[in-house]
């Protein structure tokens, strides 16, 4: 391919770009001669024959559930969903049965078998100790029986996740939607199409940087259907995992790239419409690879009906990551049988003739016959087989229905963890410094700027632990919009700090992954604007996974949101979106208005396992304060009380606490005495403190700079209101910027903002 564009100046010479060519159906070996010259074990063919079953049996027990058919539960009324991927049962025993127990993957909305096959075959790879240790109830098994007994256990807790069991993978929380085991890689089926894309490139992310040797060689394997890849952030994941900077020698110490495969399962319907030949341009959808990476991300499309030709497929892609040479995209051609859902009959869109001719092709029998005619198994093996299968199916889903219901009082539990990081393992507690340590320079008070508090304190944890990582737009050489992290770069080098594409959903998505497998990035969006871009991978990923897993999994991440209201900059940069992500359970939002605070608070944010929104207000960079070099933490839920007073009481957050300092005074001067209550931290919120100091004062008054309606300051009122109702000798007022779209003019911005004058005048009105 010739080079057009080039770092050394124009080149317009006349000429042309070839693409590489995408090889389709690679594999030609024949099942019988492989076996007979013992290249595939009788062994290897069980495993993988009995692996389709299992997710066979599995999804058609759910179908007959909703028939009444199934006769071992004829009692049970399932309500769950009915995602069934029947058809699809090779491509998920294919990718798995080629995975070690340490390779991960995540999933879809239809990911029973996918869950099912990863399960199934890191059980089968498993030592007895291994076994015993992942189910202790069996200890005093050994050998078949031990093995037998933890297969069933699999089942049986998948089936329980499915029936809202709390003995399910998810203790009942996530469903079949959300399925997840992560002690053998499986990182979670995703209800969002495309959501779960950005969280496995973030998981491989981690494995390219880890310090810690013995978790090299990982492989991480991305499912999604053939209607994820023309969502957004599937083909933001896309480009994020091929760019350069992760394989160029002059950009990373780490020459090789993400570690990712990912497997675009074709099953020829989005959900009523075709990807293919209906709802994109190209076909076949491996092209997508071409717009990404110069060698098609090595793209290849793939018989997704043949176990055997998808695990010859994984296999090499495993050998194209061993050099370096990932991300790897697959196309699987595979079908389903079923519509989207039981309640889609498939009629309107499908033809009978179709589904006729895809039946040929079923992976199951077609893998029987050639099981058979290859003298690998006789009649009778695979009928007992299949008969092992369907009976452990029938013990597992009895035991899964009579097992216990989550407890009604334990509606909100999980939703967030209560540790932290504060002892950082070995090998993570070793500094790598890559150049110069960035200097903060304080004045002769031991002052700096709110600016400079935020860039220490990650500096410094950052050096306290290898796991976290930074990373967000333009946030390297150039060290951030607002060069906040200017030096660090040079410091910790381009692993650990490094620019992003202009892709907020992939820069949460990634962070997502990364947290789930032990990493703690530090993601930024440069404006919090752009967080509407994030706002499912913040809301629907980042927020939920802890609860949805049962405790199974934490994401330790902070997202670095700036606000730019006061600037001029207008509607689509100047938005204090923090209350939008309170109302979202799962996350912590944290507003520091002082330099102080925000060191503290953002070594605390880093620290905390639970995902952290940490809006930095714009107005507040230059802002000096004190702010101490030992180490120091401010702990989440526990407001500052600025000064103490008692005929009002104020509470606010963020650069509306600078204006309420100077209300304050004004008022002072008046005979006023005002209590002002820095809330710090909306989610966790120190409510005890706004109780006593409104039960002291009788009169409230909560403001901020989010546009008035829909405020979390609403949500403080209203619970001052009901807890504190006997004390109040006025109403509970709010003030907040007005209910319209910032304006960029300077005259309409100041009065869109609340004001020092505003302040004074709503507390002169309940005085």
């Amino acid at each position: 391919m010739g080079n057009f564009i080039n770092d050394s100046g124009p080149n317009f010479k006349a000429g042309e770009i070839k693409l590489d060519s995408i090889p389709v159906y690679q594999y030609g070996k024949d099942l019988k001669k492989e076996f007979k010259a013992g290249k595939l074990k009788k062994e290897e063919l069980a495993e993988i024959y009995e692996s389709m079953l299992v997710i066979r049996e599995f999804e058609e027990m759910i179908l007959k559930l909703k028939n009444g058919a199934y006769e071992k539960l004829a009692d049970y009324e399932y309500r769950g969903p009915t995602h069934l991927s029947i058809g699809q049962e090779a491509t998920a025993t294919g990718v798995c049965s080629a995975l070690k127990i340490t390779d991960e993957i995540t999933s879809t909305h239809r990911g029973h078998g996918d869950s099912i096959a990863k399960g199934f075959h890191a059980i089968k790879r498993m030592t007895e100790a291994q076994l015993k240790a992942r189910c202790p109830e069996f200890a005093s098994l050994s050998g078949d029986a031990l093995l037998e007994a933890v297969l069933e256990d699999h089942v049986f807790r998948t089936i329980a996740e499915l029936f809202g069991k709390e003995a399910g993978y998810g203790k009942g929380r996530g469903g079949g939607m959300h399925i997840a085991d992560f002690r053998v890689g499986h990182l979670g089926a995703n209800a969002i199409v495309g959501g779960g894309v950005p969280i496995a490139t973030g998981a491989a992310m981690t494995s390219r940087i880890d310090i810690d040797k013995a978790k090299h060689g990982k492989v991480v394997c991305a499912f999604a259907g053939d209607g994820a890849y023309s969502n957004g952030v599937v083909l933001e994941s896309l480009n994020w995992a091929a760019q350069k900077q992760f394989t160029d020698p002059a950009l990373s110490s780490i020459n090789f790239g993400l570690p990712i495969i990912y497997c675009l399962i074709n099953n020829h319907y989005g959900m009523t419409g075709r990807a293919d030949r209906e709802v994109t341009g190209v076909n076949p959808l491996a092209r997508r690879g071409a717009g990404f990476s110069d060698c098609n991300m090595h793209a290849e499309v793939v018989n997704g009906m043949d176990p055997l030709a998808v695990r010859d497929a994984i296999e090499r892609a495993k050998e194209l990551i061993a050099k370096g040479k990932g991300p790897v995209l697959y196309e699987f051609n595979t079908y389903r049988y079923f519509g989207h859902s039981l309640s889609d009959p498939r009629t309107e869109y499908r033809s009978k003739e179709e589904e006729a001719l895809w039946k040929e092709a079923d992976p199951i029998p077609c893998f029987r016959k050639k099981l058979i005619d290859a003298g690998a198994f006789t009649e009778k093996e695979l009928a007992a087989m299949e008969k092992t299968v369907a009976e452990r199916n029938e013990r597992a889903a009895r035991r899964a229905a009579d097992s216990e219901d989550p407890k009604p009082e334990d509606v909100i539990k999980y939703m967030y963890t209560d540790t932290t990081s504060d002892i950082v393992p070995a090998p993570y507690n070793q500094l790598m410094a890559r150049g110069p340590r960035p200097s903060i320079k304080r004045d002769a008070e031991s002052r700096i700027t709110y600016k400079d508090a935020i860039k220490e304190a990650m500096i410094e944890e950052m050096e306290r632990d290898a796991r976290v990582v930074c990373y967000g737009e333009d946030v390297a050489d150039y060290g951030n919009a607002f060069k906040l992290t200017k030096g660090m770069l040079e410091y910790f080098g381009r692993a650990r700090v490094f620019n992003t594409p202009i892709s907020e959903a992939a820069i949460i998505g990634t962070g997502v992954g990364m947290a789930m497998t032990g990493y703690r990035p530090v993601v930024e969006l440069m404006y919090m604007d752009f967080a509407l871009m994030a706002s499912d991978q913040i809301s629907n990923q980042a927020a939920k996974w802890h609860y949805m897993t049962g405790a199974s999994t934490k994401v330790p991440m902070v997202i670095r949101c700036s606000v730019g209201g006061g600037k001029g900059y207008g509607g689509q940069h100047s938005q204090s979106l923090e209350s939008v992500f309170a109302h979202i359970p799962g996350t912590y939002v944290v507003y520091p208005s002082n330099p102080y605070d925000a060191k503290g608070l953002m070594k605390t944010a880093i620290r905390e396992d639970n995902p952290v929104v940490f809006v930095e207000g714009q107005l507040l960079y230059n802002n000096k304060g004190v702010v101490s070099e030992e180490d120091y933490t401010i702990p989440f839920g526990v407001a500052n009380v600025v000064c103490e007073g008692s005929d009002l009481t104020f509470v606010a957050w963020g650069p509306a606490v600078v204006d309420a300092i100077k209300a304050v005074d004004t008022l002072a001067a008046e005979g006023v005495s005002v209590e002002l209550i820095d809330v710090r931290t909306l989610v966790p919120f120190d409510w005890e403190t706004v109780f006593a100091s409104v039960r002291k004062t009788g009169k409230c008054v909560v403001m901020s700079q989010c546009i008035d309606i829909g405020s979390f300051t609403g949500e403080i009122v209203s619970r001052i209101v009901a807890e504190c109702f006997d004390s109040l000798d006025a109403p509970v007022l709010k003030l907040g910027a007005k209910n319209g779209i910032a304006p960029q003019a300077y005259s309409l911005e100041k009065a869109f903002l609340p004001s020092v004058e505003e302040m004074v005048a709503i507390a002169k009105k309940i005085l």
